[in-house]
């Protein structure tokens, strides 16, 4: 039985800096799946652990308390945080290096599994869409 790899979610995974993230806005592809809107660029691989760096918005405009804000916050890194490792397998089989953010654009805060079920959706349309073909098939095979 192979040793199961630990979900976790340290500070080299977290997409950070004002440069970094403004980046990711200008020069990234987005994909939608309401509410959840996934912005993201690929670079190529570095030596660093992180294949997969991510941050994550939730608007004022949206939920106006910052306790609302932040638990909408909590359930998206928490979704995240356990789903992670296809994604940066395929980040990693094909060379790159990710960069996301990752915004909420809803008033109404989801149930966890609904924001699990739609960021699992967004995520594979996100790599559907980014990643080259060929590497898709390597990891599969």
């Amino acid at each position: 039985m192979p040793p199961t790899v630990r979900a976790t979610f340290r500070k080299n995974e977290r997409l950070h800096g004002r440069d970094a993230i403004a980046d990711v806005i200008r020069a990234g592809k987005a994909v939608t799946v309401t509410p959840i809107r996934i912005v993201g660029l690929l670079n190529n691989a570095t030596d660093d652990n992180a294949t997969l760096c991510v941050a994550f918005a939730v608007p004022k405009r949206h939920l106006k308390q910052a306790r609302h804000r932040n638990r909408v916050r909590r359930l998206l890194r928490e979704a995240f945080r356990l789903n992670k490792q296809p994604w940066r397998e395929r980040l990693r089989s094909a060379g790159k290096r990710g960069d996301l953010l990752i915004i909420y654009g809803s008033s109404e805060i989801l149930p966890y599994t609904e924001v699990r079920d739609r960021l699992l959706l967004v995520m594979e349309r996100w790599m559907e869409k980014n990643l080259p073909a060929a590497s898709m098939e390597n990891v599969l095979s």
